[in-house]
């Protein structure tokens, strides 16, 4: 079969959250492809509101066949926004200009353009990302710089190329899908991961909303990765138990 009928799907950053060797989580032989259309919906997004520490709940893999599975890891994610770019090469050229030109060009830039890092960090191994988006789309992220950290130092590591999107942004989840169309130099990458401020109260109800979601913009949700212990069963089951408790302590007034 040709290149254009198998889809490898290379996950590497997810791959030691799982416990699992570096390399190919999966094939397909599917002739499926990938799109990474861009959404409105959170164009306006406050920066502020999803900056700072969060842990993950499950992970989505959608062009994945390997079913539910629960690990007991619980990784965290950091996400940050930072002043400068990095790189005096991103941005527009400003070669063969005038200085008072580069500084107005690169003014104008920095007004319209603002910087992000995501930082994920388990057990002490990392792996961090260079993102950009325009004020006008503060819910697209772009990948503008290749990841850093020990796992992008692997041999396996495949980088990823692609745009990082918010798909849903409450006060105590977020929701991040992360598109890659395939190209000569890589394979198509589409996943999604669900996090939380704080799993252990995160009630099942809601990450089944997320679910709903997904399988709303056609996103796959039968392969799917629960860590953390799966907090949001525990939350469930306590409301559970409170409701059970408060019965029984009614009817003994009765």
């Amino acid at each position: 079969m040709g290149l254009q009928g198998r889809i490898m799907l290379r996950i590497p950053w997810l791959v030691l959250l799982f416990s699992t060797s570096f390399g190919d989580l999966n094939e397909t032989n599917s002739t499926e492809t990938v799109s990474c259309y861009r959404e409105h919906d959170y164009d306006d997004l406050d920066v502020r509101s999803v900056t700072g520490k969060w842990k993950i709940v499950e992970l989505y893999l959608h062009m994945s066949k390997e079913g539910v599975t629960t690990y007991k890891s619980c990784p965290t994610v950091v996400i940050w926004e930072e002043d400068d770019f990095p790189r005096s090469t991103f941005g527009p050229s400003t070669e063969n200009q005038q200085l008072h030109h580069v500084q107005a060009i690169s003014a104008q830039f920095r007004h319209e353009y603002r910087h992000l890092r995501l930082l994920w960090d388990e057990a002490g191994q990392t792996l961090e990302y260079a993102l950009y988006f325009r004020n006008d789309s503060a819910g697209y992220w772009q990948t503008f710089d290749v990841q850093n950290g020990t796992l992008a130092a692997r041999p396996s590591y495949q980088q990823f190329t692609g745009t990082v999107q918010v798909l849903k942004a409450v006060n105590d989840h977020l929701v991040l899908n992360f598109c890659q169309e395939a190209n000569a130099n890589a394979p198509a990458q589409l996943y999604s991961v669900l996090f939380s401020r704080d799993p252990g109260q995160m009630a099942r109800w809601e990450v089944e909303a997320v679910h709903s979601m997904l399988q709303t913009k056609k996103l796959s949700v039968a392969s799917r990765r629960m860590v953390c212990g799966n907090g949001s069963d525990r939350a469930m089951y306590s409301v559970t138990f409170s409701i059970l408790s408060c019965l029984f302590a009614f009817s003994l007034f009765q």
